[in-house]
C-alpha cells in the first residue's frame, strides 16, 4: 500500500508565508539551502536548466523517512526545537530554521514541486502541487494530500539525502544564471565553505566566499568580535579598526561579530540590479534582515559609502521568545534586543563617521600629492595650524571627488580658495601683533608675498591668453577692434601697474562732455582719423586714451594740437572738482608720427610730448610690450613659487 502524504495547511498560510511571500529567487533557494544545512548535509547540488525551465536541489542530509515526512515537513508551523531538540544530532548545528515555514517558498517560485528523499535505505518521493493546494483548503477542509509519486529510482539521490525538483516555474529563470545565483546565495550565508563543513555548488560550481564579493573594494573596514567574517576583503583595505562588540539587553550582555566597511567609491557599492549600500543581519549563519542602516536614520556623507554585515544570533535564542516576523523576513522592533543593537549600531556609525572623517583627511594629502608630488613641498611650508586646515581641505575633496580628473581641476580651485582664506586669516592677525615684533610683522609680510604672487600669476595667466589673442590677429582692421574692444577696460595692456579702472562716474560725466566738445570742432579729416576717445581713472590718475585708426599717419603738429586742447579741457575739469592735476596722455597709434620710424625721430618726438605729459604707444609694440613683461613675470615666477608650479601643472591637462 502506497504512503498516504498530509499537509495541514490554510489558505491565508499558505498565501502569506508562501505564494506571495518571496519575490526572487535566490531568496526561495536560500530557504532550501537552510533546510539542507539543518538536516546535517555536507554538499548542496543546486542545477539550474534554463532550457527546461526546471531547478533541482539535491544534498546528502539525513534524509526523511516517511512519518518524518509527514509529521516534520509537510508539518507547517512544525516546532523544530522542541524539548531538547536545539542542534543538529551528526553536526551538532545550531538549526536556521525555528517553525518549519521556510519549505512554503518554493511555491512562490515554483506551481509543482517534486521531494524525493531516502533515509536508511527508505524511499519517499511525493509531488505538491500549488493549484491542487489552493483548490483543497478552499473549500471545507485546510487538509491536502500530495500525490504519492511511488518508488523513484534516481541515480543522483545519495544513500541519505534530498532531492527537490521545481517545475511549472512562475518565474523567468533566464536572467538566473548560474553566477547570479552563486553570488546571491553567498552573500546570504556565513556559513558556506570548508571550515564548516558545508559546500554548496550552483551547476557543479562551488560557491565561496570570493563570491560574495562584498567588499573587496572596501576602503576602511571596522571589525567585531575575533573574526573578520570577511576574509575576501581583509588585505585590501586601506585601514582596519577593531572594534568593540558587546551589545547590553538589560542586564545580559551579548558579543556580535561582523563588519562594516567604507568603499573608496559610491559607484562600488553598486552590482548590477543590487544595491550594496546596505547593513545585512545575519542570525545563525543566514540572513535574518536584508538591511537595518535604513532603520538608523544617520546621516551624513559616510553612510553613501557604507556597506556591512553583522551577526546577531542573540537574536534567536532557543530560550526566549521568538523575534521574528510572521513573515521571516526581519525582526520585530519593539523587541528589546533589536532597541539595543540599534543603539550599538547608531553609536557605532557616529564615531565611524569621526574615523572615515580623519581617514579621508589623511588620504586626502596622499592622493593629493600622488597627482602632484609639489603639493607636499607646499603643505610641508605650512604652519602646523594651516596643515591642520589643508588636512580639512585635502580631506573634503577626497569625500566628495572620486574621479581623478575632477579632482585636479577641484585640488587647483581648492588650493586658490585656501590661499585667499589664507590671505585674511593673515589679515586678522596685523590687528592682534606686537609692534615690536619686527621678526614676527616680517614673517607675516613674507606670507603675504606668497599668497600675493601665487594669486598674481593667475591673473597673468589669463592676461597672457589675451595678449596671445591679439598675437594671432593679421589684419590691420581686426587689431584695431580688437584694441577697441579690450583696451579700455583692460588698462593693464597699456601698463602693468594700471590694474583696473576705479569707479569715476563724477568724472567720467564732465570728462565725457569736455571731449564731446572737442570732438564736435574736429576737421572732418581728424574724426575719420580718429577710432575711439575715452577718459579711465586708474592708480589714482586720470588718463585720456585717444585710438587712431592703424593705417593714419598722424603729423607731430596735429597731434601737439589735439592734446593741448584735451590738456585744457581736463584742467579745467579737475580744478573746477578741486581735484590735483595728476593726469596723462596716451595715443595708440598704428603708424609713426611724420611716417618717419626713425629712432630719432621717435626720441625728439617722445621728448616733446613729456611736457605736455603724453605718450605714444603703437599697436604691435602695446601687445609686444605687454607679452614680454608677463611673460618674464610667469618665468620668474614659475622657479620660486612653489603653488605658482603647481597650479600651472593642475590646469594643464596632460600633466600625469
Amino acid at each position: 500500500m502506497s504512503e498516504m502524504y498530509t499537509m495541514t495547511i490554510t489558505l491565508n498560510v499558505l498565501n502569506h508565508l508562501g505564494v506571495n511571500l518571496y519575490s526572487n529567487i535566490p531568496s526561495v533557494l536560500s530557504e532550501v539551502v537552510a533546510n539542507s544545512w539543518d538536516a546535517d548535509a555536507m554538499s548542496v547540488e543546486i542545477n539550474i536548466d534554463s532550457e527546461n525551465k526546471t531547478i533541482t536541489i539535491v544534498d546528502d542530509g539525513n534524509g526523511m523517512t516517511p512519518e518524518e515526512v509527514n509529521e516534520h515537513y509537510l508539518s507547517v508551523g512544525y516546532a523544530k526545537r522542541e524539548g531538547n531538540n536545539h542542534v543538529s544530532p551528526v553536526f551538532h548545528r545550531r538549526y536556521m530554521g525555528r517553525k518549519g515555514i521556510g519549505k512554503l517558498s518554493m511555491f512562490s517560485m515554483a506551481k509543482t514541486i517534486d521531494v524525493i528523499t531516502r533515509k536508511n535505505g527508505v524511499v519517499s518521493s511525493f509531488r505538491m502541487e500549488v493549484d491542487d493546494i489552493t483548490r483543497a483548503i478552499s473549500g471545507d477542509s485546510n487538509t491536502y494530500h500530495p500525490k504519492n509519486l511511488g518508488i523513484v529510482a534516481d541515480d543522483d539521490l545519495p544513500s541519505n539525502g534530498t532531492k527537490i525538483i521545481l517545475t511549472n516555474l512562475k518565474k523567468n529563470i533566464s536572467a538566473a544564471t548560474p553566477n547570479y545565483i552563486r553570488k546571491r546565495i553567498a552573500r546570504r550565508f556565513s556559513v558556506i565553505g570548508n571550515e564548516y563543513c558545508f559546500s554548496v555548488k550552483v551547476n557543479g560550481e562551488p560557491i565561496t566566499i570570493t563570491d560574495r564579493n562584498f567588499c573587496a573594494k572596501a576602503e576602511y573596514i571596522w571589525c567585531y568580535g575575533d573574526g573578520d567574517q570577511s576574509p575576501e576583503s581583509s588585505s585590501q583595505a586601506v585601514k582596519k579598526v577593531r572594534r568593540e562588540n558587546v551589545v547590553s539587553v538589560g542586564d545580559r550582555d551579548y558579543r556580535v561579530q561582523g563588519w562594516i566597511g567604507t568603499m573608496a567609491s559610491t559607484t562600488d557599492l553598486k552590482d548590477s540590479d543590487e544595491n550594496l549600500n546596505r547593513i545585512v543581519l545575519i542570525v545563525r549563519g543566514k540572513v535574518g534582515q536584508e538591511d537595518v542602516l535604513s532603520e538608523l536614520s544617520e546621516g551624513g556623507l559616510h553612510t553613501k559609502y557604507l556597506m556591512g554585515e553583522i551577526h546577531a544570533d542573540f537574536f534567536d535564542e532557543d530560550d526566549q521568545e521568538d523575534m521574528a516576523t510572521s513573515g521571516r523576513k526581519e525582526y520585530r522592533k519593539d523587541d528589546p534586543r533589536y532597541e539595543a543593537l540599534l543603539q550599538f549600531l547608531k553609536e557605532e556609525l557616529r564615531q565611524i563617521k569621526h574615523d572615515w572623517t580623519e581617514f579621508r583627511n589623511e588620504d586626502g594629502l596622499e592622493k593629493a600629492i600622488g597627482i602632484n608630488p609639489r603639493i607636499k613641498d607646499w603643505y610641508d611650508s605650512l604652519s602646523p595650524d594651516d596643515q591642520k586646515a589643508a588636512r580639512g581641505l585635502f580631506g573634503k575633496v577626497n569625500q566628495i571627488v572620486e574621479d581623478d580628473t575632477k579632482r585636479r581641476e577641484i585640488l587647483r580651485y581648492g588650493l586658490m580658495a585656501f590661499e585667499k582664506l589664507r590671505y585674511s586669516h593673515q589679515l586678522r592677525l596685523l590687528d592682534t601683533l606686537d609692534a615690536n615684533n619686527v621678526e614676527a610683522l616680517g614673517s607675516i609680510i613674507t606670507g603675504f608675498d606668497d599668497i600675493e604672487a601665487s594669486l598674481y600669476y593667475q591673473i597673468v595667466k589669463s592676461r597672457i591668453e589675451i595678449i596671445q589673442y591679439f598675437q594671432t590677429l593679421v589684419d590691420e582692421n581686426d587689431k584695431e577692434r580688437a584694441i577697441q574692444e579690450h583696451l579700455f577696460n583692460h588698462l593693464w595692456l597699456l601698463d602693468p601697474s594700471w590694474e583696473r579702472a576705479e569707479q569715476t562716474e563724477f568724472m567720467e560725466r564732465r570728462m565725457e562732455t569736455a571731449l564731446r566738445q572737442i570732438s564736435d570742432k574736429l576737421t572732418q579729416e581728424e574724426r575719420e582719423g580718429r577710432l575711439d576717445i575715452g577718459y579711465r581713472m586708474t592708480a589714482g590718475k586720470h588718463v585720456v586714451i585717444e585710438l587712431k585708426r592703424a593705417g593714419r599717419i598722424v603729423t607731430f603738429s596735429e597731434l601737439s594740437s589735439q592734446v593741448m586742447k584735451y590738456k585744457s579741457a581736463l584742467e579745467k575739469v579737475l580744478r573746477e572738482a578741486g581735484m590735483p592735476l595728476t593726469y596723462e596722455f596716451v595715443v595708440v597709434l598704428g603708424k609713426p608720427i611724420n611716417g618717419d620710424d626713425g629712432i630719432e625721430n621717435r626720441q625728439l618726438i617722445s621728448d616733446m610730448l613729456y611736457h605736455l605729459r603724453c605718450r605714444i604707444v603703437y599697436y604691435d609694440e602695446l601687445i609686444n610690450n605687454a607679452y614680454r613683461a608677463y611673460q618674464e613675470y610667469i618665468e620668474k615666477s614659475s622657479h620660486s613659487q612653489r603653488l605658482v608650479q603647481i597650479l600651472e601643472e593642475l590646469s594643464d591637462d596632460n600633466t600625469e
